[in-house]
């Protein structure tokens, strides 16, 4: 019965070193995206959704669900400056 117990002393010991490493590798924290598209979508004049495309196969994504709902799409470039 001791033998879980140190067991799992020992993991957890080496849990929160490998915790440690990660915080000073800043690997712990992460970087901001921000949208490089903003995508909407039109029945006719009728405003339907409003998503943002993170990279370009995301902004094809949104463009071929939209298209295949039978909407009008605008897609406008973000400024992130």
């Amino acid at each position: 019965m001791l033998d879980y117990h140190h067991t799992g002393l020992n993991l957890f010991e080496a849990f929160e070193r490998y915790q440690d490493q990660l915080d000073a590798n800043n690997l712990l924290k992460l970087a901001r995206v921000e949208p490089l598209y903003t995508v909407n979508a039109y029945k006719g004049s009728e405003h339907i959704w409003e998503d943002w495309a993170y990279d370009n196969d995301e902004l094809a994504s949104l463009k071929q669900i939209a298209a295949e709902s039978g909407y009008t799409v605008t897609v406008e470039k973000v400024n992130n400056d």
